[in-house]
């Protein structure tokens, strides 16, 4: 069955969409009963929804059944699950009262039915809005905001779903999961083609399409940054990886694809025949994709060059660090071209490109050196950082400085590795506070040192860290800002402080500007 567009939906017609179920607890049901959502998570439950209790491979949502009654819940529909004695295994004496006032409605095979209840109940929200799927092993956060960046500067109103959180671009709620469940998802797509969005733009994730949160979606378009290593401890094996992201493009329905052809997988997608879907690819290399560079140059602020377009030329200038974001710049373009914008549209919407919060994002002011600020907080992601800036360092006499720290907490073994990686990459290094927690900061710095030879500054404060760097670093120079990106807080002694390294920075060119004009 389908429930109708716009009108409420009963308890009555979602247990029969689940199959006609039985219970004995049925007698007490109000079968015209609205429930106001679904939700998968307790965490999510809102007044009058209805909580879906699955069995997971870690514990049973009926654990949580709980906190759920507390914020409104007035139906529970839990999955049968072998082992599993419905009520008494799971619950304390304490919640019995409780959960005793809420019927719980035992469902077979409720994960498997999630997704045709979850787009029934919303009214099927991937055919009222365009949808974008993005993904690949990296890049996949930035592209999803040039897309929308681009897509804004035409008119389009664009909402996003991903890593930074979801929502519209300024106005993200942040996200438990890169990709969400299925039941959230279609929840989200709701609200947005209810907002009278035109696109939405998603990030993809492995774990996503293997665990099914996105069945029963129909894509617009789907897009490919590239696929390299990741995620072996879930998926085993890099051939078994690489299946699971070309899956996306050869399961899932979708319009339009936009491909790498500078990647093994993204090549391979090409050479298939899929007549139904229409091809757009793009590269730094392959001169034969609909998309090409033929020529860029990485300077102090950015990435400048032109594009060809099926041969159109594209002049383009953006405050992108990192050769690596080109070619997520030329991936946005395609779900753009995609999407049915023209090259003029393009050229003037590139101009107004931005980057990302935290994600190798881009500072500059007249007379100071320019930041980079990323969320690079491992050895192997601050040694990719560091050489991606260096390569737009071509001046005499220009440095590379860098600002950064470990959280307490954490891995401690990381520590001495990036304390290594900086002085390796780096020419000057300046080690600061991350999120110290619990720990002790000196302690931590001195792991952070324990390996590192070259001289070195720790400046704990890291606003004054900040602030002293740009006060010492020539104009031309370029400070990298590692470690905690796009954060809002900085945690120390179980109290979290407002601080973000954006902000950090616009001061200290506030200051430097105050401190230059005559009195």
């Amino acid at each position: 069955m389908m429930f109708g567009r716009g009108a409420k939906v009963t308890l009555a017609e979602i247990l029969n969409a689940l199959g006609g179920v039985k219970s004995p607890q049925l007698s007490h049901v109000d079968w015209q009963y609205s429930p106001t959502q679904l939700a998968v998570d307790s965490r999510d439950v809102t007044e009058g929804a209805i909580f879906i209790a699955l069995a997971g491979s870690q514990a049973h949502g009926i654990r949580f059944a709980a906190q759920a009654i507390d914020q409104g819940v007035k139906y529970i529909l839990a999955e049968k699950s072998p082992g599993l004695v419905e009520m008494d295994m799971v619950f304390s004496e304490s919640d019995h009262d409780q959960l005793n006032a809420v019927p719980v409605i035992w469902v077979d095979q409720l994960s498997r039915q999630c997704k045709s209840l979850a787009s029934q109940f919303y009214q099927n929200p991937s055919q009222r809005v365009k949808v974008i799927g993005v993904t690949g092993t990296n890049g996949k956060t930035s592209t999803a905001h040039y897309i929308a960046q681009l897509l804004s500067a035409t008119g389009v109103k664009v909402a996003l779903l991903g890593t930074l959180g979801n929502g519209w671009i300024g106005d993200l709620t942040p996200s438990q999961n890169t990709t969400l469940e299925v039941v959230a998802l279609n929840r989200w797509l709701a609200y947005f083609a209810d907002q009278q969005a035109d696109v939405v733009v998603m990030e993809v994730s492995s774990h996503a399409i293997t665990l099914g949160r996105i069945d029963g979606i129909q894509f617009k378009g789907l897009a490919l940054t590239q696929v390299t290593r990741d995620h072996l401890d879930f998926h085993k094996t890099e051939q078994a990886y690489q299946s699971v992201k070309k899956q996306l493009f050869q399961d899932y329905s979708h319009q339009f694809e936009v491909l790498n052809l500078d990647d093994k997988v993204g090549l391979e997608l090409a050479h298939q025949n899929r007549p139904s879907v229409s091809q757009i690819s793009y590269a730094k290399e392959n001169a034969q994709a609909d998309i090409f560079v033929p020529k860029a140059k990485l300077y102090q602020r950015g990435i400048a060059g032109q594009i060809l377009l099926s041969q159109q030329p594209i002049a383009f200038d953006v405050p992108l660090m990192g050769e690596f974001n080109l070619e997520n710049m030329l991936c946005a373009i395609g779900v753009c071209v995609g999407l049915g914008l023209t090259v003029s549209q393009l050229e003037k919407a590139l101009n107004q490109l931005k980057p990302v919060a935290g994600r190798m994002q881009c500072l500059s002011h007249p007379g100071q050196a320019t930041v980079v600020i990323d969320y690079a907080h491992t050895a192997d992601a601050l040694q990719a950082l560091l050489i991606a800036v260096r390569a737009h360092l071509s001046l005499p006499n220009q440095q590379l400085w860098v600002v950064f720290g470990c959280g307490g907490n954490r891995d401690q073994g990381k520590r001495p590795l990036m304390g290594e990686v900086a002085q390796r990459y780096a020419d000057k290094v300046v080690i600061t506070d991350d999120n110290p927690r619990d720990e002790s900061p000196e302690a931590i710095v001195q792991q952070i040192t324990n390996a590192m030879e070259t001289p070195f500054t720790v400046v704990h404060d890291r606003a004054q860290a900040v602030s002293s760097t740009l006060t010492q670093a020539n104009p031309q120079d370029v400070v990298v800002i590692a470690g905690k990106g796009h954060e809002s807080t900085q945690e120390i002694a179980g109290q979290k402080i407002p601080m973000q390294d954006e902000r950090l920075v616009k001061q200290a060119y506030a200051a430097y500007e105050a401190n230059r004009r005559p009195l």
